[in-house]
């Protein structure tokens, strides 16, 4: 049997994957065409998008280690010069941030652990900015220009955001910080910074203004994630794995792969790439999970999605600006920009001639697990409680069992807050549309006929459900319209069973009420 590489899942050490017959996705090409553009950048990403594989990878670089190289494409194709740099390498995830004092303390620490490995004594320096002066201009004095690289710049300050005023004064620090790297250009061969959000310049990265953010740029589109070429190019062995122990075929597979982690997008053109984490965690898995959301929502905003829920309800497709998407403010919070920011939306389509940029859920996994949380939140309902009833209310569909469906989601319904409630019909319109995201059939809302639109439309493999929604009426005239407007006729010829369904909400007196009536659609009962 063939010796598959091993599948490189939480790891982020290029020499380590390299070394030791780990399978390495090779993006050298574009990482070449950084180095050879500037000096100076700053790239944001979603986490565990490999960021740090990236910084890693760039480190064995600037190392000058070009053995480890030799079958890549920087190695076969590029005239580089592989010299050696002294390199200054900050992983925040590995630095104590909790609090100010911490985080300058072991700062200053990490500063002197680097300066140690090149025998170089900088603890005659007194504060964390002397130690930062002192070392790098040592360690060009001896060794040549430094290479400075930071990854995950942000997180002393995204780590503390349920606490503003940790996050202020961290972020005081890292200005000063890197204030100080701008003051040590004539001695820095490269700087590269990585993290989730981008702060503004005036409040982080006013000292370092020729600092290249490249996030948004075409260029380095595809540098994270996989693209469809690369699935392709480095996965088939391990796809023909789980296709045999399914018995289908690989290009099933694939399309479940695409369906739930594909559809990231960070730039203007259409360059879309699979979610790492979860392919990885997939292929080694050998099943499907929402992997990426599972393994760690932020807190803030999960907090921040609490306080205004009904926000998130119409978001998908939302339009917004490139300052929008990456610059924020520890003061004020705005939703659209965290949300692309850490990945829970991605760009779907660019508007030239505005500058503006549509956005919208990549891909299933993320799609399920948001309206999921959202519909917890909504609903009053812990998340197992909300699984449970999804699966009833989907089996119930299955089973052409509208009633128990209708009960399931009465129960669900009743559980909103009274204070929740919108004594209108397009909110329990939205929230069904929510739920029924969930239930993995094909949903859609507002459906044009040639004589009206359809309120929701809900199909399985076997069965059309044409649903009609109304508030403080009755359920006949909900059944009503249906008919009078024939909605069913654009679903004669599609081979499945039609149901017509009308619901009728209302709210007096503090109390949710919900009633319904069905038929299945013949043509003699109409």
């Amino acid at each position: 049997m063939e010796q598959f590489k091993k599948l490189p899942v939480d790891l982020s050490s290029f020499s380590t994957m390299i070394n030791e017959n780990y399978l390495y996705v090779d993006k050298t090409k574009i990482i070449y065409e950084i180095i050879s553009r500037g000096r100076c950048f700053f790239l944001a990403r979603p986490r565990r998008f490999g960021k740090s594989l990236l910084v890693s990878t760039l480190k064995e670089i600037f190392l000058g280690n070009k053995d480890l190289f030799k079958d890549l494409w920087i190695g076969k194709n590029a005239s580089y010069a592989w010299d050696s740099y002294p390199i200054i390498h900050i992983d925040f995830l590995r630095v104590d941030s909790s609090c100010p004092e911490k985080l300058e303390k072991s700062l200053s620490e990490k500063l002197l652990e680097i300066g140690l490995n090149y025998d170089i004594e900088i603890s005659r320096a007194s504060s964390l900015l002397d130690r930062l002066d002192l070392l790098v201009h040592q360690l060009s004095e001896k060794h040549g220009k430094v290479v400075i690289l930071i990854d995950e710049y942000d997180y002393p300050i995204i780590k503390n955001m349920h606490d503003t005023s940790i996050a202020v004064k961290n972020k005081e620090i890292l200005r000063s910080f890197y204030g100080c790297i701008k003051g040590l250009g004539d001695h820095t061969r490269f700087l590269f910074l990585t993290g989730v959000s981008k702060f503004s310049k005036t409040s982080i990265f006013s000292g370092v203004n020729n600092l290249d953010d490249i996030s948004l740029d075409p260029y380095v589109a595809a540098l994270m994630g996989y693209t469809e070429e690369e699935m392709h190019a480095y996965f088939p062995p391990y796809i023909e794995i789980i296709a045999n122990k399914r018995g289908c075929s690989q290009q099933t597979i694939l399309d479940e792969m695409r369906t739930w982690y594909n559809g990231y997008r960070f730039s203007k053109d259409n360059v879309k790439v699979f979610n790492p984490f979860s392919v990885l965690y997939y292929l080694h898995k050998q099943e499907r999970a929402n992997y990426w959301f599972e393994s760690g929502t932020p807190t803030f905003l999960l907090d921040l999605i609490k306080k205004s829920p009904h926000t998130l309800e119409n978001i998908d497709h939302i339009v917004a600006s490139a300052s929008t998407l990456q610059t924020f403010e520890i003061e004020t919070l705005p939703l659209v920009t965290l949300l692309y920011q850490t990945g829970y939306l991605t760009i779907e389509e660019y508007y030239s001639e505005e500058a503006m940029y549509k956005l919208t859920y990549p891909n299933e996994e993320v799609r399920r697990s948001i309206n999921s949380y959202l519909i917890g939140i909504l609903l009053g309902s812990e998340k197992s409680g909300v699984e449970t009833a999804v699966f009833q209310m989907r089996r119930a569909l299955q089973e052409k069992n509208i009633a128990a469906f209708c009960d399931t989601l009465k129960v669900l319904f009743a559980n909103i807050p009274y204070s929740m409630h919108i004594q209108k019909e397009a909110y329990y319109h939205s929230l069904f549309q929510l739920i029924g995201t969930l239930l993995g059939f094909d949903i859609q809302s507002e459906v044009l006929t040639s004589v009206g639109r359809i309120d929701l439309l809900l199909q399985t493999s076997k069965h059309i459900y044409i649903f009609e929604f109304k508030f403080g009426k009755t359920v006949e005239e909900a059944m009503a319209q249906i008919k009078d407007r024939r909605y069913y006729e654009k679903f004669l010829n599609y081979g499945k069973e039609i149901f017509l369904i009308g619901m009728v909400f209302d709210f007096k007196d503090k109390k949710f009420a919900m009633e319904w009536t069905s038929k299945p659609f013949n043509a003699g009962n109409l």
